[in-house]
Parts: structure tokens; C-alpha cells; sequence
């Protein structure tokens, strides 16, 4: 199993600094209060401003895959964020990282994000002091799931807080995070039941390479993501099933595949996932051999009306190159081409 404790940097106060990437997420996954519960987060405050200032420009990890991006009225290219988002400084941040250094200019937040734990499972005491429903006198008992709206962190105390500075940008671990609360006063040995997709980001990740490159089902995807866990200790075993970050049942699993053929389907243009993945990830790999955006403006007997994507991996590639005089590819309907 991959792991990142050599990157993570233990402060004096609790807090402790990660590099931008999965790093941060592994840390989160990791931490003992946070081992066998769900978070969920409240929108990320500052980076959006400084983003549209053009100071700095949020880049997605390498392989990042889950997650959905859209266009604005306004022509604006927006997606949702990650945990293992980077944050990179353009040609004006660097400028003013370095006037804020010299003490010409004030420093200022670049990213904060609060994270809180759901509550999943009613193991978890509530802000109001009861576990597992409100009492009769808090103002959320009447409420529907005793919550004010989707961000009422009510259910549980416990936050994760991840926050940087635009002059940490230039350290090797720049983001800070700080994990507070507890999720009960007394003690309770009781593993709470999470009863929704739990998965990290980077199995969500491989779990959509799997579907969309080698079309595997959910159950092959089961076999590939249990290969992981192979030689690993029952205890490891057991948390990995109570936690569901690497692993979760068949019914999630399958809910998530469909939930990813269907993303998929709707997200096949310019400005989309298939696009991002195409420009951002593959063709710096080099296994774009061709790739052609669909022109609506030309006939319907026009090959150029239509997307075209040609792919290969490094095994085909390094085959082509030593051996490879003619191109053999195979449609989506299976037809055989020379």
C-alpha cells in the first residue's frame, strides 16, 4: 500500500505541513480520529479570489480523474475541488511572494478549507450534547435529519482544517493541517456503520481508469482494488473494510460505476473531463496518437464532424517503435481496420 509518512512534517502544536498532492490526503485518511468516519467539507474560502486575480492557478494532481468540471454563461471554466488540488503561483504571485518577503506588501491566505466529520452511523455526539439524535430542547430537533442545511457541521465536533499562505507557497510542505474536536467525551469502542461512498480520491481515481480504459466491471474492479491488501495484516484488513477508503461493498461499488458511465457519457466535449484528461495527463505521456474534436459545422459524411480519439500505452508504443510496420485499430462496434 503506497503511503507518504516521510512527507509529512509534525508540528509542536498538533498541526503538522504536507506538500500539495495526494500527500494530504493520505495524512487525512490516516490519522487515527479521522480512521473510520466520513468528512465532508464546506466550499474552500480565498484560493477562488486569488485564482481570478491570476496571483496563482489551481492544478489538478497527476492522474486525477473524479471529478466534474462545467462553463459558466460567462465562458468561465469552473470543477469541483479536491483535498489534492495544487496550487501553483503565476508570473504576478511570484512577484508579489517576493514583495511580501522584502515586507513591501502583506501576506495573505491562499487556501482554507474545513473539513468536519458527518456523523454517519449515530456514533458521534452531537454539538447540543446528545448522541445520535438531538435533544428535545436544541434548536435543530425539528428539523429534517436535525440539520439546518447541508453544511450544518452539527452531527459531530471534530474539524480538519487545511490553510496556507501565499509566502509558504515556496516551501516544500506549504500546506498546514490541523484536526481538532472529538467525536464523543466519553469513551465508545463502537465502529460507526458508514452508509455512503467513502472512497479516497485516489482509488475513486483508479476506480474510473479501470472502467473507462479497460472496461472492467465492478466486479473486476473489486479483484483489482483487493490486490492492494495482499500479505496485509487481519487488523489492516479489518480497518480498510470499517473505514471503506480503499475498499467498499459491491452495492457502492456498482453505484459509483454507474454513477461514473454516466458522467462520462454526458462529459465528452471541449472543456470536459475527457478533454482535461486527453491534454493534461495523456498526451505529455504520449499515448495520444490522435485526438480530434468534433466540428458540427461540416456534413454529416465528413469525418471531421465526428470526435476521433487514437490511443496506445507504453507497451504498444515501445512495440510499434522496434517491430511495427502496419496499424492495426479496433472501433467501439468492433469493426477491424487496417
Amino acid at each position: 500500500m503506497e503511503t507518504y509518512e516521510n512527507q509529512i512534517k509534525y508540528n509542536d502544536d498538533g498541526s503538522v505541513n504536507v506538500p500539495f498532492g495526494r500527500a494530504a490526503e493520505w495524512y487525512i485518511s490516516n490519522a487515527n480520529l479521522l480512521k473510520n468516519y466520513r468528512l465532508k467539507n464546506q466550499s474552500r474560502q480565498v484560493t477562488p479570489k486569488l485564482v481570478k486575480a491570476g496571483i496563482l492557478t489551481v492544478e489538478r494532481v497527476q492522474g486525477a480523474i473524479d471529478y466534474l468540471a462545467w462553463k459558466t454563461k460567462t465562458g468561465t471554466v469552473k470543477s469541483t475541488n479536491r483535498i489534492d488540488d495544487v496550487l501553483v503561483l503565476t508570473s504576478l504571485g511570484r512577484d508579489l511572494v517576493s514583495q511580501i518577503e522584502l515586507g513591501l506588501a502583506k501576506n495573505q491566505q491562499c487556501w482554507y478549507w474545513v473539513m468536519y466529520c458527518s456523523g454517519d452511523g449515530g456514533n458521534c455526539q452531537r454539538l447540543c450534547g446528545s448522541v445520535g439524535k438531538c435533544n428535545e430542547n436544541c434548536e435543530n430537533y425539528n428539523l429534517r435529519n436535525n440539520l439546518k442545511n447541508g453544511n450544518d457541521m452539527h452531527h459531530c465536533s471534530v474539524r480538519v482544517i487545511s490553510e496556507c499562505q501565499l509566502s509558504w507557497l515556496s516551501l516544500e510542505n506549504p500546506l498546514r493541517i490541523t484536526i481538532q474536536g472529538t467525536h464523543r467525551t466519553f469513551y465508545n469502542n463502537n465502529i460507526p456503520k458508514i452508509s455512503r461512498i467513502n472512497l479516497t480520491y485516489s482509488v475513486r481515481d483508479s476506480i474510473a481508469l479501470s472502467r473507462r480504459a479497460d472496461h472492467r466491471t465492478a466486479k473486476g474492479i473489486k479483484a483489482k482494488l483487493l490486490t492492494s491488501l495482499n500479505g496485509a495484516s487481519e487488523e489492516v484488513i479489518n480497518n480498510a473494510l470499517a473505514s471503506q477508503r480503499i475498499i467498499c461493498n459491491n452495492d457502492k461499488l456498482r453505484q459509483f460505476v454507474a454513477r461514473d458511465d454516466k458522467k462520462l457519457k454526458d462529459d465528452t466535449g471541449p472543456w470536459t473531463q475527457l478533454d482535461s484528461l486527453v491534454n493534461n495527463i495523456l498526451k505529455s505521456q504520449g499515448f495520444i496518437l490522435y485526438y480530434q474534436i468534433a466540428d458540427i459545422n461540416q456534413p454529416a459524411d465528413s469525418p471531421d464532424r465526428y470526435y476521433q480519439l487514437t490511443i496506445s500505452d507504453e507497451f504498444w508504443l515501445k512495440n510499434a517503435r522496434d517491430y511495427g510496420k502496419i496499424c492495426i485499430g479496433i472501433d467501439g462496434k468492433y469493426d477491424l481496420n487496417l
